[in-house]
C-alpha cells in the first residue's frame, strides 16, 4: 500500500477526494492524514512521512505555492499532485517549478486522479531503484575496505591491499579485541562508535576465523594521539556498560605509529587475553605487559606421556584424558594450557621430522580457536586427532588420510556456495584444523586453492549453460562481492567471466 495525505481547506473536498481514490479499481492507496492549510500540511508531512502528497493551491494561512516552495527548500522527495479549481497559469507555473508530478482541475473523476497516482507510484519506484543501486555500490566499496583491514589484522599475505590514499603510513592506530558470547554485540558496537568517534576514523571488523571475537580499529593523525586514547577508553567503557551482565572481555592495544602493524597489535592482544583464568569472563585489559605462562606438568611427566603414545598409538586417547582432565582451570590460565600443549606438540613434531612425516604447527590455531573458550573437551579431541594422525602415519597407515580427504572433499562440494573455513570442516569431522591442512598438503594443494578451484568450476558451468548475470553467479558460488569474484575468476582462468562465456558459446 502507498500512503498519501490530502491538504485542502474544504472538508467536503477532502472527503470527496478520499472517496474517489477508494473507488479506484485495484486500489492500493491509503490516506494517513488530512490538513486544512499548508502550515498544518507541513506538520503532517513530518509526522506521517507519506509516500504521496495531494494538495490544493488556494488556501488560507499558507497557500499551495508557499507550501510547495517550503517542500522544495526542505529537500523532501515525495511526489506531489496538485488539485485546483482554477486554470490559472501562475499556479501551474509554480507547480511545474516545484517539480509536481501532476496537476488536476476540479471537478475530476476517479480515473483522472487515478492516472496521477500511477505517475506518482512510477516516480517512487524509479527513485527506490536508484537508491538501491547507490546503496549497493557504497556497500561493496565499504566491504572492500573492511576486507583489506581484515586481511591486515589477520596477517593474510594474499589479502586485498589497502588504498594508500585512505590509509597513509603515518596514521596512529589502536586496536581493541572484543571477546564475547553476546548476540548483537557486533551491531551495537557500530552505534557506540558512531556516537563517540564522530570526529575520527574508525571501523568495526569481524574476525574471519573466530566467531566470538571482533575488532574496533581507531586511527588518527599524529597530533591527535591523546584524543585517540581518550576515545578508545570511552568506546570500550560504553560497550562494557551496555552488556554489564554479559560475558565480554575487551583488550586494548598499545598505540602504533603505523596502521600497517595491526597484525602485531592483534597478537599482543591475544597474549594478554591468555593471562586470564578460564573462569574470568568480564573485564578490560591492556596489552603490552605480558605475564610469563607456566608449564602445568613437569618435563619428566610430559616425556613419559610422549613415550607411551610413541610406542603404542592406541594410548593417545588415554594420555590425552590424563593430560586435560587434570588441569585445574581455577589455577591455570589459557596461556599456561597453551604452553603445556605446545611442549607436547613440539615433541610430536620433532618425532615426525625424524621419521620424514609431514607435520604442521597446530599451536598457531590455538590463539584463534580457543581465545575465549575453555572447551577443554574439544581441545583434547582435536589435539588427540593430530597426534594420532602423526603416529599412524609413522606406522604407514595412510588409509586414514585418504578417508579424511574424502570427507573434506565431500564437505566442500556440498557447501562451496557458503562462507566456509577449514575450521568449520574440521569441526564437522571432529579433528583439528591442522589435520585437515596436513591432508590437503599431501595432495599438493591448500584449502583456499581447492575451494577456489571448485567454485570456479561451478562458475564456468553456469556461464556456459545459463544466461545468469555475473552478480547472480558470484553469489551462487559463494562470493558476495561481484568485483572480488571477477578478480579471482580472471586470475584462475585467464579470462574475464564475460570473455569466457562469449568464447565458449562461439566455439560451440
Amino acid at each position: 500500500m502507498y500512503s498519501y495525505i490530502v491538504i485542502d481547506d474544504e472538508v467536503i473536498i477532502r472527503k470527496g477526494l478520499i472517496k474517489k481514490i477508494s473507488d479506484i479499481e485495484d486500489n492500493s492507496y491509503e490516506c494517513v492524514g488530512e490538513a486544512e492549510n499548508g502550515l498544518k500540511g507541513l506538520e503532517l508531512v513530518k509526522e506521517k512521512n507519506p509516500d504521496i502528497i495531494i494538495t490544493d493551491m488556494k488556501m488560507n494561512k499558507m497557500d499551495g505555492v508557499q507550501f510547495l516552495e517550503t517542500l522544495r527548500d526542505s529537500r523532501l522527495e515525495q511526489p506531489v499532485i496538485v488539485i485546483s479549481s482554477f486554470k490559472d497559469f501562475e499556479y501551474m507555473h509554480k507547480a511545474i517549478e516545484s517539480r509536481v508530478i501532476g496537476y488536476v482541475l476540479k471537478p475530476f473523476s476517479s480515473e483522472e486522479i487515478g492516472k496521477q497516482l500511477e505517475k506518482a507510484v512510477k516516480e517512487i519506484e524509479s527513485r527506490c531503484q536508484i537508491e538501491t543501486i547507490e546503496a549497493k555500490m557504497q556497500f561493496l566499496e565499504l566491504e572492500d575496505k573492511t576486507r583489506a583491514l581484515q586481511d591486515l589484522i589477520m596477517g593474510n599475505p594474499d589479502g586485498l591491499a589497502l588504498n594508500e590514499a585512505d590509509y597513509p603510513e603515518y596514521l596512529y592506530a589502536r586496536l581493541v579485541s572484543v571477546n564475547h558470547k553476546i548476540r548483537g554485540a557486533y551491531e551495537t558496537c557500530f552505534f557506540i562508535c558512531q556516537e563517540h568517534a564522530q570526529s575520527m576514523r574508525w571501523a568495526v571488523i569481524k574476525n574471519t576465523v573466530q566467531k566470538s571475537q571482533f575488532f574496533i580499529l581507531l586511527y588518527t593523525e599524529k597530533e591527535r594521539e591523546s584524543y585517540l586514547r581518550l576515545k578508545t577508553d570511552q568506546i570500550v567503557k560504553s560497550l562494557a556498560d551496555n552488556f554489564r551482565e554479559e560475558e565480554m572481555v575487551c583488550v586494548i592495544s598499545r598505540t602504533t605509529r603505523s596502521i600497517y602493524k595491526l597484525n602485531s597489535l592483534r597478537k599482543d592482544n591475544d597474549k594478554a587475553l591468555h593471562t586470564l583464568l578460564p573462569g574470568v569472563k568480564r573485564g578490560i585489559l591492556h596489552s603490552g605487559n605480558p605475564v610469563e605462562s607456566r608449564m602445568i606438568y613437569s618435563a619428566e611427566c610430559m616425556d613419559s606421556w610422549f613415550g607411551r603414545m610413541k610406542y603404542d598409538p592406541a594410548e593417545v586417547s588415554a594420555v590425552m584424558d590424563s593430560f586435560f582432565d587434570n588441569i585445574d582451570i581455577t589455577q591455570f590460565t589459557m596461556g599456561d594450557v597453551r604452553k603445556t600443549c605446545g611442549y607436547m606438540v613440539k615433541k610430536v613434531n620433532e618425532y615426525a621430522e625424524e621419521q620424514s612425516i609431514e607435520k604442521d604447527d597446530i599451536m598457531r590455531y590455538f590463539d584463534t580457536r580457543y581465545l575465549f573458550d575453555e572447551n577443554l573437551d574439544r581441545m583434547k579431541r582435536e589435539t588427540a586427532g593430530y597426534i594420532t594422525l602423526i603416529f599412524q602415519s609413522v606406522d604407514g597407515r595412510e588409509e586414514r588420510g585418504q578417508d579424511l580427504f574424502g570427507m573434506i572433499d565431500s564437505y566442500i562440494h556440498k557447501n562451496y556456495n557458503k562462507k566456509i573455513t577449514l575450521s568449520m570442516i574440521a569441526e564437522s569431522i571432529y579433528v583439528n584444523p591442522a589435520v585437515c591442512r596436513n591432508v590437503l598438503r599431501e595432495k599438493g594443494i591448500s584449502f583456499n586453492e581447492y575451494l577456489t578451484e571448485i567454485r570456479i568450476e561451478h562458475a564456468k558451468q553456469l556461464l556456459t549453460d545459463s544466461d545468469a548475470g555475473i552478480e547472480y553467479i558470484s553469489s551462487e558460488i559463494g562470493y558476495m562481492n561481484p568485483k572480488y569474484f571477477f578478480k579471482v575468476f580472471k586470475k584462475s582462468v585467464g579470462e574475464t567471466p564475460q570473455e569466457y562465456r562469449k568464447n565458449r558459446r562461439v566455439s560451440s
